[in-house]
């Protein structure tokens, strides 16, 4: 862990796939594609980009990305930490 932060144990999130891939992933953070604003303060936003999924950790000391998907790709994400834990016989 870096000197600086302290970001806590790794979690380990589930991503399903709109096709049907599942794949589990480490990370710090994870921040969901933004909700659509358009009216919030009186005026019609149009976003130019698609909503991406991004996950984020801290390895070896260094915080990077580790993993980006665009928000249409992704059917659920969920934390499967403790299910993780409890699958491989860890501490809870």
């Amino acid at each position: 862990m870096s000197e600086r932060y302290d970001h806590g144990p790794l979690q380990t999130y589930e991503v399903i796939y709109t096709s049907g891939h599942v794949e589990r992933v480490q990370a710090h953070q994870v921040m969901m594609p933004p909700t659509d604003l358009g009216g919030l303060f009186g005026v019609d936003v149009q976003t130019k980009q698609e909503g991406r999924w991004t996950f984020h950790g801290e390895f070896d000391g260094r915080w990077m990305l580790v993993l980006s998907v665009p928000e249409s790709d992704v059917k659920s994400v969920r934390n499967v930490t403790r299910t993780a834990d409890d699958l491989s016989g860890g501490a809870s």
